[in-house]
């Protein structure tokens, strides 16, 4: 693609300094970690997939600056241990909570300083995920969760649609259009 090539073009004081990386950004590449998954089956609008166990951080549906602050991305990290911890990718909320998935590293995550960050343990879990791209919309993720939940059951595939999140992987200087988005509802057990 078109951002290895630029590794090799640009000045050395550029690629040392990340400049590529949060250029790449804005036209929607992704270079955090993302939550591990494998893709178990593609259908018609949407995949199946089996998500790997995982620890998360959440808290209110607005709060994106207590969950920055946690991991430490604009001062110094709000947790017991005051450890830097790498973002994520995707962001996810679901109506009441938003969350960030850690890193697979971060076997024993410290505690959160603020009492509203919760650290909490997902289980391994299979879903239905709807990908599509666009700025991030209530009423669009609303739509699309919406078709997801209806090609599920014609589908005949059991869901917990109480349980829905919408998920966004990119930052909010990625151009509109170029916005991944994803809506995950897990497979009933």
């Amino acid at each position: 693609g078109w951002v290895p090539s630029l590794r090799t073009k640009l000045p050395s004081s550029f690629r040392r300094c990340g400049v590529l990386e949060r250029m790449g950004s804005v036209f929607g590449v992704v270079s955090e970690e993302a939550h591990s998954y494998a893709v178990e089956e593609v259908r018609k609008g949407y995949e199946i997939r089996a998500y790997e166990a995982g620890s998360m951080i959440e808290t209110d549906h607005e709060g994106f600056m207590k969950l920055a602050g946690y991991i430490g991305v604009t001062k110094a990290p709000e947790n017991d241990r005051k450890e830097a911890i790498a973002m994520t990718t995707p962001v996810i909320t679901n109506g009441k909570k938003m969350a960030f998935v850690l890193p697979a590293t971060v076997k024993d995550p410290p505690a959160p300083t603020d009492e509203t960050v919760t650290v909490v343990t997902r289980p391994a879990e299979k879903a239905a995920v709807l990908t599509y791209y666009g700025r991030w919309d209530d009423a669009v993720a609303d739509k699309k969760k919406s078709e997801l939940l209806v090609q599920a059951e014609a589908d005949s595939l059991k869901v917990d649609a109480a349980r829905w999140e919408w998920r966004r992987h990119n930052p909010p200087w990625t151009l509109p259009w170029l916005k991944k988005n994803e809506i995950y509802v897990p497979i009933a057990a």
